[in-house]
């Protein structure tokens, strides 16, 4: 008696029903089978709910390469397949074999699993075993793909493709360590994916991660991968570049909706002030209080900077409260109209206040100034006076 699970042989309301049950690795094992597997499997995930469940499709480049799977209804857990290289492959077994791999998910075969051999999952791209490696430390499960080197951007972009159509998603996210790379490595990965080509558009999220402090070269690196780079939502840079690396209008010549900056220190306030994204994020940077007087001062004269939410780690302690005095003082606000607000939280067991301004000005804009702690706060910029009667009708009695 045969002690592999009869799966194709169910009828096809009970079988799209298992495939709901299965891990996002399963299915892919499943839709490997055939053409005919393949489809079902799309099937089973183009429904409202699958497609909206995905909160990660990520490439990430590093000394290991990883492709990075987050779904909704595993909320702990990210399937991670990882890739590769090996310079010669021996023993390559037909594809019909994939199935019997894949069953062997469900049964202990201790003999088999002393001899693996490499299955072909897509031109020269191979896996040895379906079986997933847990991590618990990490909250992931990864599967270990194999390459060449000689076609190693082309297979995985492949594979890519493959995920994205079964999944029904398109990739979201390079994450790009590029002090793991030569210049030419980092270039050649911007350009294939994260710049618009005739086959394909680029990536929505670009993020740049260095894990040490830049050197003057590390510096030309990023210089260059920032002009290049044509992402369409948002960009995390994660670097630490020198007190000599230069803001350029090129670097974030696309209007995206996220920017976020670890170490900030090479962004001026008045660059700041000129940054044409809807929502920014500056850590480390160099502000101090002079530059909230300014942005306060600027801003109740009638000046609307372009970005809509900036959230700021300013370089020393921040006391709002004298701040809006002195200038109410000077009579910076006479025009306007002021009102404070102290919200309390409580978080891990200890109390912290949050201190809010809403300054509204003659034509109906609200700006929202906060300090959640010392040296952290946020400017909130509200533009639509009919919906701000609606959400402040405080700041209009």
């Amino acid at each position: 008696m045969s002690s592999e699970f009869p799966l194709f042989l169910l009828p096809m309301i009970v079988f799209n029903n298992t495939l709901k049950l299965m891990t996002p690795f399963e299915l892919v094992a499943i839709s490997l089978c055939s053409k005919k597997s393949k489809m079902i499997c799309k099937s089973a995930r183009s429904q409202l709910q699958c497609k909206n469940s995905t909160k990660e499709f990520t490439l990430k480049f590093s000394l290991s390469k990883e492709i990075r799977l987050k779904f909704d209804y595993y909320p702990s857990l990210e399937w991670v397949f990882k890739l590769e290289c090996f310079p010669k492959i021996d023993n390559v077994p037909p594809k019909k074999n994939i199935l019997r791999k894949f069953f062997s998910i469900f049964r202990n075969n201790h003999r088999e699993s002393q001899t693996p051999s490499y299955t072909r999952v897509a031109n020269n791209l191979f896996i040895n075993t379906w079986i997933p490696t847990e991590d618990d430390t990490t909250s992931e499960q990864s599967l270990q793909l194999f390459t060449t080197e000689e076609f190693q951007t082309s297979n995985i972009n492949l594979f890519i493709q493959y995920l994205s159509d079964v999944f029904n998603i398109p990739l979201v996210n390079i994450e790009l360590h590029f002090q793991d790379f030569i210049r030419e490595e980092n270039e050649r990965i911007i350009d294939f994916y994260c710049r618009d080509q005739d086959e394909k558009s680029t990536v929505r999220s670009l993020t740049l991660i260095g894990k040490y402090w830049n050197t003057p070269e590390d510096d030309e690196v990023v210089d260059s991968l920032l002009r290049r780079q044509e992402a369409q939502i948002k960009l995390n840079l994660f670097m630490k570049p020198t007190d000599d690396f230069k803001y350029q209008a090129e670097h974030f010549r696309n209007k995206l909706n996220f920017l976020k900056v670890q170490f900030a220190h090479w962004i001026s306030f008045q660059q700041f002030l000129e940054i044409d994204f809807y929502v920014v994020t500056l850590l480390n940077s160099t502000f101090k209080t002079s530059h909230l007087k300014l942005f306060f001062e600027k801003w109740s004269s009638g000046w609307t900077p372009k970005w809509r939410v900036a959230t700021i780690e300013y370089a020393e302690t921040i006391k709002i409260d004298e701040c809006v005095n002195e200038l109410s003082v000077m009579g910076s606000f006479s025009n306007i109209q002021v009102q404070r607000e102290e919200m309390l939280k409580n978080l891990s067991n200890e109390e912290s206040k949050t201190t809010q301004y809403y300054l509204r000005r003659p034509d109906g804009m609200v700006g929202v100034a906060s300090m959640e702690s010392e040296t952290f706060g946020g400017f909130y910029i509200f533009t639509i006076a009919e919906l701000n009667i609606k959400f402040f009708p405080h700041l209009y009695n």
